[in-house]
């Protein structure tokens, strides 16, 4: 991902979650710099759509032990660990507190995926048009060539969850986390979130 594609990701996941703006106390800019770096660090393959040279969807997926890329991802997570020491952040344990609000994989579930769709995003003024299936379509391909077997897939009440059910994917797991999205689904304090699997 170039530096260009970089500030163009970061506009669109500052425009879509709050990512711990309110916990930290920092600016939702700041902390889209770092869900970025954790991305970055943790996907082996990105697609993308552009228009007019500009960004307005990617994907990306992780395989699990993967060496590929190594030095690219230690140095996002270098560049990470950097941004979580900055002085704007007030509140660095509540910020890992959302983080991990949104990490509910249960044991019996964490060694069976041979990896994950670790992003699927699509400015929200273009979504209906089909872009996100088509971003999903060509990153199952990408990560069937790499001979993964099956794919992890963890959403929630915020996200557009039902475009994996569409893409044939299957739930495998459903539980009840802290809603920290403010606003996009009113003053309910929990929502559901779920694991899907996609077999490839």
């Amino acid at each position: 991902m170039t530096i260009k594609d970089m500030k163009q990701a970061v506009k669109l996941l500052e425009n879509e979650w709050s990512l711990g703006e309110k916990e930290s106390g920092a600016s939702r800019h700041l902390c889209a710099w770092i869900y970025l770096m954790e991305i970055l660090e943790e996907t082996e393959q990105f697609v993308y759509y552009r228009e007019n040279d500009k960004l307005i969807g990617f994907a990306g997926y992780s395989k699990w032990n993967s060496k590929k890329h190594f030095l690219k991802k230690k140095f996002y997570s270098f560049i990470k660990n950097q941004l979580y020491k900055s002085k704007e952040i007030k509140d660095i344990k509540a910020l890992h507190e959302y983080e991990d609000n949104y990490y509910y994989v249960p044991d019996e579930l964490k060694n069976y995926f041979y990896g994950e769709v670790s992003m699927l995003i699509i400015d929200e003024k273009i979504r209906g048009k089909g872009i996100g299936k088509k971003l999903l379509s060509e990153l199952f391909n990408l990560a069937k060539k790499d001979n993964m077997k099956n794919l992890q897939i963890l959403t929630d009440e915020s996200c557009s969850y039902y475009i994996y059910e569409s893409l044939g994917c299957k739930r495998v797991y459903e539980t009840v986390v802290e809603n920290k999205e403010y606003g996009k689904l009113g003053s309910v304090s929990t929502e559901q979130a779920y694991i899907y699997e996609k077999i490839l």
